[in-house]
């Protein structure tokens, strides 16, 4: 059974990180699918390293994901060649949609000068564990995450 659900592409990370620029208006997008197949086609041309390799041959949309912390709506897409969903989030998130990367960046540079959980909770909002937790996974492997598939696309030491 595990060796079926690698084959068909199950295993691994399955989320694709959209990069959105500061002029557009996200939620407006993800509403609009004929303007969001637009902009993810033009991601796709622009930046193929971002995406899953049988994208090329084609994609449908495959409904909807809304997260529970930062209240945002965002689009799955299925690769019929693949077999596989993707959850497409936009880069203004941190990975898992725990939080605003604007925010995060705010309480790991309060966390850098040795500032509490509890009174980072008191400045941005949320719990103590809400902070601590958010911290704690800067530890997980996928959180850094790579868009290079080869080694030698790496630059050299």
């Amino acid at each position: 059974m595990m060796a079926e659900r690698k084959q068909r592409g199950t295993a691994g990370d399955k989320t694709i990180c959209l990069p959105i620029a500061d002029d557009i208006d996200y939620d407006q997008l993800v509403e609009d699918r004929d303007a969001y197949r637009e902009y993810l086609n033009e991601q796709i041309a622009s930046h193929p390293e971002l995406f899953p390799e049988g994208i090329d041959a084609g994609y449908q949309f495959h409904g909807w994901v809304m997260s529970t912390r930062p209240q945002l709506k965002t689009r799955r897409i299925y690769l019929p060649n693949e077999k596989t969903a993707y959850q497409r989030r936009p880069d203004f998130v941190t990975p898992y949609m725990s939080e605003t990367s604007e925010l995060a960046g705010k309480a790991m540079y309060l966390r850098k000068h040795g500032i509490s959980y509890d009174w980072i909770a008191y400045v941005l909002g949320r719990s103590e564990m809400h902070w601590y937790r958010l911290c704690q996974a800067l530890g997980r492997g996928s959180i850094v995450g790579t868009t290079l598939k080869t080694e030698a696309s790496l630059p050299p030491i």
